[in-house]
């Protein structure tokens, strides 16, 4: 009785975390990695070792508090990307100085480009990841069908999709009213997550039947 109970407090407690993060998501969206969004960015050659930390404290003087992300460039790490929200012509010049002091460097202010970054829709990272999972899809369902024949495979799958759903829909629902941004390594996770807990399940289920 106490099992049964506390497996409906889970799947209520599941159910109206689910039903939250629909909410959230209506309302505000995903949180997207910021590279994947559109922003803009500029390429500074340096042409020397650096530290990024030197980088970062001109960057945060320049920028205040416009979100930031620096990349090291070129082959020998002696050029650094600098991603921003926004770059405004001033902040540019401003940039541009400050780093030709601290590293030594001659680069004029037109002679650094702006460069626009546009924003990559959420579907056309996914897409690469569809074929994958379709066809991993195909073989473990035909698996199931093969090991499971003489069982109601109709039911058996339905439970096995369902586990699935609330699992991935669950996580999903935790980035979303967590702010975690999203990137294609959480579609990656997501898709290994489902994988392995539909393996355990199997793996319970013949054990279950052996015994």
């Amino acid at each position: 009785m106490d099992k049964l109970l506390n497996k409906k407090v889970v799947i209520l407690g599941l159910c109206l975390l689910i039903i939250a993060g629909i909410i959230v998501v209506l309302f505000k969206g995903f949180n997207v990695n910021f590279l994947l969004e559109q922003h803009e960015v500029i390429e500074f050659v340096i042409g020397k070792d650096f530290e990024m930390k030197d980088v970062r404290s001109i960057c945060d003087e320049v920028f205040k508090d416009k979100k930031i992300v620096l990349k090291t460039v070129e082959v020998f790490d002696d050029a650094v990307s600098i991603n921003a929200e926004s770059i405004t012509n001033e902040e540019k010049a401003n940039l541009v100085n400050k780093l030709n002091e601290k590293f030594g460097t001659t680069k004029s202010v037109d002679e650094v480009k702006i460069e626009t970054v546009a924003n990559v829709r959420m579907r056309d990272w996914i897409k690469p990841y569809v074929q994958p999972i379709v066809i991993s899809t195909v073989v473990i369902l035909a698996y199931i069908a093969a090991k499971f024949r003489e069982e109601n495979l109709i039911k058996l799958l339905a439970k096995i999709i369902a586990i699935i759903l609330i699992t991935v829909l669950s996580l999903l629902s935790i980035f979303a009213i967590l702010r975690v941004p999203m990137s294609p390594i959480y579609v990656m996770g997501l898709t290994a997550i489902s994988i392995i807990e539909l393996m355990v399940y199997i793996n319970s289920y013949e054990k279950k039947e052996e015994n």
